[in-house]
């Protein structure tokens, strides 16, 4: 972008937002609607359209040309345009920008790039408003560089860009996460005299918070303010879901109050942005207060904002809380969708109650919501986690009749299952089934074959699928290594193990806590303290703080090799860093408490 081209000379005075929003509407630019990712929102995706319908050509009458087709290919657009070029006379310019903007507003926006260029060949004059859609256009093609190059053009012709064609170039740099170019543009139109409008500024928020720069998104709110820019809803709604999304919902909360005193009603996005920052810290009494402060605000949620609260519900294991706001949204007039279903049955299933999950699936059915995909993994997983293998296969089976294909995380969930029930073999057939449908196996694929296998002593049936897995390019990452580790040591391959530890550094893979706490956890197994007793203090010498379990299975280790001297003074050690003894360490503490004579001091003490 050529700092040349910004140094034009300042246009007239902007217009008002409304009808600023009326000329977006006409040239196919439609007014900034910020998309916020809720838990259950659909991405939207913007094609070019063509088909081989029969136009509608320009009327003569003034040569209007709002009548064209839905869908009209690229061939009959040029048509069209041939024989406006070619009526004597040539329709006026504006004529022009409105026969660009019919087809702007069908999303055609390769045909409005290839008519633009038409309009060059045959000498019609260009204006800021058909240049504005081309940029609009390019832009929404996902062709931002090209759209900038289309600002150049104007200064070069001497058409003056307005701020709805700074707006159009910043939605468009902000779309493709040029955030720094935007804000630089938007100084740039400052500095031209351009004054930014409320569309222009929630852009630049928007894509701050888009790419997690809240803090300047708010720094740019207040800036708008002083400015004498009144923000609207969509304003604060942005900045007040950028907030929840940082989990700064106290601070999200304020914002709404400042809405609410400066007479903005907050919409039902607003209210649902919160409501979902609520529940992802786990704050339901707060969510709930809220919903119930919305409704008596008379913003009626909608499905998302219920699909939040139930999901919320769920995750906190209140399923019949969740039930309750399930069954009342009828009664409100909205009808539950796949997302709403899903989470409830997700609810059902955390809580291993099967047959409620079940119900609700076949109520989901009744009610002409078809399952999707996903609603089979939370019911296969859910079944899994039961001990249910049965049930869970059986589900796999129904899909392929009711031609839904079975994704990798189906058949991880039932590869899971099965290793978790001691059937490593089963899973290696639902693996190759799997491979044969043309489903490609990830890493979690391998990790939870490679542990199965471990687990229950089939090392070599592990080693061969690692080697599978690298002749596929699949290099292992940690966990699978960490895997391999606590693999040799059941195996009593305390060596290889070491080897295999070893050659992490050598790889230069960072091990993880858990890898220091398997290793660890072997050579203590092997009744190797020493070692086990530096690798612990390595493991903080190399920046892993030791964590509960860590402390937990050290302390195990010494004690079940009888060196209770240097497990108390490990106990003291994890108390003073706030971590507490697990069950099955205070199990054994109360074993020995009996006839070690250091573990029943330390007990009568840490009973006083």
């Amino acid at each position: 972008m050529r700092k040349s081209a910004f140094r034009a000379t300042a246009s007239s005075a902007p217009a008002p937002a409304f009808q600023l929003q009326q000329q977006l509407m006409e040239m196919g630019i439609f007014p900034f609607r910020p998309d916020f990712p809720f838990l259950f929102f659909n991405h939207h995706h913007f094609a070019t359209s063509s088909c081989t319908k029969k136009p509608s050509l320009p009327k003569k009458s003034g040569g209007v040309v709002s009548d064209i087709s839905n869908s009209i290919s690229i061939d009959d657009a040029l048509a069209s345009f041939c024989r406006m070029v070619r009526v004597n006379p040539r329709p006026s310019v504006v004529e022009f920008g409105k026969f660009l903007g019919s087809f702007a507003k069908k999303k055609q926006y390769s045909t409005v790039v290839s008519l633009c260029n038409q309009m060059d060949l045959f000498g019609v004059t260009h204006t800021v408003y058909s240049l504005t859609i081309l940029i609009n256009c390019l832009c929404r093609s996902n062709h931002v560089d090209f759209a900038v190059s289309v600002l150049g053009k104007m200064f070069k012709l001497g058409i003056q860009p307005d701020v709805i064609t700074f707006t159009t170039l910043l939605n468009g740099l902000c779309n493709e996460g040029k955030i720094k170019e935007a804000v630089g543009l938007f100084n740039e139109m400052v500095r031209q005299g351009h004054e930014p409008n409320v569309i222009s500024y929630t852009t630049v928020i928007n894509g701050l918070c888009k790419t997690g720069n809240t803090s300047m998104a708010v720094h740019v709110f207040k800036k708008m303010e002083q400015h004498g820019c009144k923000p609207d809803v969509v304003t604060y709604s942005i900045i007040i879901n950028s907030l929840c999304k940082d989990r700064l919902v106290n601070d999200a909360m304020e914002f709404l109050s400042e809405m609410l005193d400066r007479g903005i009603p907050p919409n039902v996005i607003t209210y649902s942005s919160i409501v979902h920052g609520f529940c992802n810290l786990g704050q339901l009494n707060e969510a709930t207060r809220l919903f119930k402060e919305m409704v008596g605000r008379d913003v009626m949620p909608d499905t998302v904002t219920f699909t939040i609260l139930v999901d919320g519900l769920c995750k906190e294991g209140m399923v019949s809380e969740a039930q309750r706001v399930f069954e009342t949204m009828p009664e409100k007039g909205v009808e539950p969708n796949i997302y709403t279903y899903n989470a409830l049955i997700d609810g059902y299933c955390l809580q291993r109650q099967m047959n409620e999950a079940k119900k609700v699936f076949e109520i989901m059915v009744r009610k002409g919501c078809a399952p999707d995909v996903q609603s089979y993994n939370i019911l296969i997983n859910g079944f899994c986690k039961s001990r249910r293998m049965a049930e869970a296969k059986s589900l796999l089976a129904e899909m392929s009749h009711k031609a839904l294909t079975p994704d990798t995380v189906t058949y991880n969930t039932l590869m899971q299952g099965l290793c978790q029930f001691g059937r490593p073999k089963d899973a290696l057939n639902l693996f190759k089934e799997m491979c044969s449908y043309g489903l490609l196996p990830n890493l979690v694929t391998y990790s939870i074959l490679l542990d199965g296998f471990c687990k229950h002593g089939h090392l070599d049936e592990a080693l061969k699928l690692l080697k599978s897995m690298q002749e596929k390019k699949l290099e292992p990452n940690i966990v699978l290594y960490t895997i391999l580790i606590e693999g040799m040591f059941i195996a009593g391959k305390l060596e290889v193990a070491k080897e295999l530890f070893s050659k992490l550094f050598a790889d230069g893979i960072r091990p993880t806590i858990r890898t220091y706490t398997v290793m660890i956890k072997g050579l203590l197994k092997e009744g190797l303290s020493d070692e086990a007793y530096d690798l612990f203090r390595k493991m903080e010498d190399d920046g892993f703080l030791p964590d509960s379990c860590s402390y937990n299975v050290i302390i195990q280790g010494f004690l079940q090799n009888q060196d209770s001297s240097t497990a108390i003074r490990l106990i003291d050690e994890m108390v003073g860093r706030r971590f507490s003894a697990d069950s099955s360490t205070f199990q054994m503490l109360l074993d020995l408490e009996s006839h070690d004579k250091i573990i029943s001091r330390f007990m009568r003490g840490s009973c006083r």
